[in-house]
């Protein structure tokens, strides 16, 4: 108990007096402790400005936060911009029984919080009648794995602000669709409209102010029933819901966590957005959480078809002449009689098919990590000697099946070299990949002329008298061949404007310009290999993700 003003002043004129603090303690019956804290207490108040209001101490009472104060620290140390809620859903994994305001006070304690901006209000919209989608690109770094550079897609509903993520290895328009499919399948429906900024999987190009829109998308958003509606370009409130929506995944879900590897990261997001997301009260409106306002809305997204667009990206790859084809960075197997073929190949988010020229399912792999450099090898697909690379009489028949003069080419090159025949043979056959196969004829019949029977030769006459070209160039040939004929097919004579200066006129009328119901249709024909009884999906492999 502190000592009262009157003890005090006695203290301090005795002590003036010049009476020490063993006498002092022996006339007032106090203790030596007791006169020294006063004369100390007395001598530090005559340095400090004096105040009539009293001084009062504070007392500092037991919470249950201090058992779990290290961690709390610990966190602070390691997401300095963690938040209170997400603070207290780990302490309540820890074992913390208390309520949420203590932990709040205790975290505004350690870091003030920062002064609100006003935000910018938008408009009302009726239930299901608006989504709002982006990306964001995030670091990730895994406990046991390398780490990734991710992109984060998000899909928000306007009206009961409902969100769905999910991270993808990159953000092109085969991701931007498979998105959509999650996030439509997770809502069990699509909202009426979706806004976009200008990447260029949804909108190509800007005409003035007109929004050029991506033709493969638009297929996709046809098959689910939105529309999709582009941004004004440099505008990111044209769509602050999904903006916003960044921020909660950064402190709410980033924050606090570490993740095992890739697949632990996309468990412990649909477990967040099971459990955090969207049983959170609104912040406008504490009476209401996202998933009651959605109830109202769900009823009225656009229903989902009975079969999902299929996403998957479909390209024509060389198979190497180790038995290989080649995507991204990582390589998959084939039976080795498909060596130096030009095959369709069908990429999925999880999967990757190998089909014949017929569109017969060969090989079906596990999709690699992206870069990771590894090989994957079914069973069968490598014999024994496939380390040397295909054999003579394979390499015969590959050369016999180009024509004529591949045939005689390889048959020179067995007579005058036929201890290196096979390795110049392969080498030509891996120009196949640059270069059209009519070049390559040309090149080794020119070749043959001149005895020229090696495979640098053989390059050197492409670079000279041929155009090298992308693997994509050779699809997209095959089907401007075919349009070319089915327009043939179907062109008609135009008819001589005269012949309507003959008809009757029948009075004066108002000619309205009636604008087309549709373009001219444009066939493609190069379809992925499942899609070939028809789901509304076209996908050719002249990308336009990029």
């Amino acid at each position: 108990m502190p000592p009262d003003e009157r003890l005090i002043h006695d203290v301090v004129q005795l002590a003036r007096d010049g009476m020490t603090g063993r006498a002092i303690a022996r006339a007032l019956k106090i203790s030596r402790n007791t006169v020294r804290q006063i004369a100390r207490e007395h001598g530090g108040a005559r340095q400090r400005p004096h105040s009539a209001l009293p001084t009062r101490r504070a007392v500092r009472r037991p919470s249950k936060l201090d058992p779990f104060r290290p961690k709390i620290d610990e966190l602070f140390r390691l997401y300095p911009d963690i938040t209170a809620q997400r603070v207290f859903e780990i302490l309540r994994e820890k074992g913390f029984d208390g309520g949420y305001t203590v932990v709040k006070d205790l975290v505004r304690r350690l870091r003030p919080k920062k002064p609100a901006t006003p935000s910018l209000e938008t408009a009302p919209r009726e239930p299901g009648d608006m989504a709002e989608c982006d990306w964001s690109p995030y670091p990730v770094a895994f406990t046991h794995a390398a780490p990734m550079d991710l992109q984060a897609f998000g899909y928000t509903l306007r009206y009961s602000t409902r969100k769905f993520y999910s991270f993808h290895e990159g953000n092109g328009l085969h991701p931007l669709m498979d998105g959509h499919v999650h996030a439509f399948e997770r809502f069990e429906g699509a909202a009426c409209n979706c806004k976009y900024d200008s990447q260029k999987p949804v909108v190509l190009r800007w005409e003035g102010g007109q929004p050029i829109y991506n033709p493969r998308f638009i297929d996709f958003a046809t098959y689910y029933e939105f529309s999709p509606e582009a941004c004004r370009r440099a505008k990111p409130n044209d769509k602050p819901r999904v903006e916003r929506s960044f921020h909660e995944l950064v402190t709410s879900f980033f924050c606090g966590r570490s993740f095992r590897d890739f697949a632990d990261l996309k468990a412990q997001l649909i477990h967040w957005m099971d459990t955090v997301a969207d049983p959170r009260p609104l912040k406008r409106d504490r009476h209401h959480t996202r998933l009651g306002l959605f109830a109202e809305e769900q009823p009225l997204l656009r229903p989902l078809p009975r079969h999902p667009f299929d996403t998957a990206r479909v390209l024509y790859k060389l198979c190497d002449i180790e038995g290989f084809v080649a995507w991204e960075a990582n390589w998959y197997s084939l039976p080795y009689e498909y060596v130096t073929e030009i095959l369709p190949v069908r990429v999925t988010e999880e999967e990757l098919f190998i089909y014949k020229p017929d569109l017969t399912c060969i090989a079906r792999h596990a999709l690699l990590p992206r870069g990771a450099q590894r090989r994957s090898i079914l069973d069968g697909h490598r014999p024994r000697h496939a380390e040397h690379g295909p054999d003579l009489d394979q390499l015969r028949r590959a050369f016999a099946d180009l024509g004529d003069p591949a045939a005689a080419f390889f048959a020179a090159l067995e007579k005058h070299q036929h201890r290196s025949a096979g390795y110049h043979a392969r080498r030509v056959l891996a120009l196949r990949e640059g270069y059209d196969t009519t070049d390559l004829l040309a090149a080794l019949s020119h070749a043959l002329l001149f005895g020229a029977l090696e495979h640098t030769a053989i390059e050197r006459i492409l670079i000279a008298r041929a155009h090298p070209r992308r693997l994509d160039e050779y699809v997209a040939e095959q089907a401007a061949k075919k349009l070319r004929g089915a327009v043939a097919e179907s062109s008609t004579e135009p008819r001589d404007l005269t012949e309507y200066d003959d008809l009757p006129c029948r009075g004066e009328t108002t000619q309205s310009a009636n604008e087309p119901s549709g373009g001219p249709s444009c066939p493609d024909d190069r379809k992925a290999p499942s899609e070939k009884s028809g789901n509304g999906s076209s996908n050719t492999s002249n990308d336009s993700d990029s």
